[in-house]
């Protein structure tokens, strides 16, 4: 399945112009303790990449959740799955750098 192709290629997102072109616009964020924390540069790409080929979920692995090996993100319902709880994921858009 979908799901399972991007879950076996977590760890490597192939080169692209394009892909890069849309996911430098925007930052993905979770929310927890009580504030909005920027995941880790190498999940960022992962996320977008979820989001825009229609997945349901990507597993990451991010110092944020330095408890477990990976974290099941869901871009599109917007929430991240960590240890039985549920945080709270925005994707935030950014002006450009350059």
């Amino acid at each position: 399945t979908f799901e399972r192709t991007l879950q076996h290629s977590a760890d490597h997102v192939p080169p692209s112009a394009n892909l890069h072109k849309h996911t430098g616009h925007f930052t993905w964020l979770v929310f927890m303790q009580v504030k909005w924390v920027p995941f880790d540069a190498r999940n960022q790409d992962k996320l977008e990449q979820t989001l825009i080929l229609g997945g349901t979920f990507v597993d990451i692995q991010d110092s944020h959740f330095p408890q477990v090996k990976r974290v099941r993100a869901f871009p599109k319902l917007y929430y991240v799955s960590y240890l039985g709880v549920k945080y709270r994921l925005s994707r935030v858009m950014q002006p450009d750098a350059w």
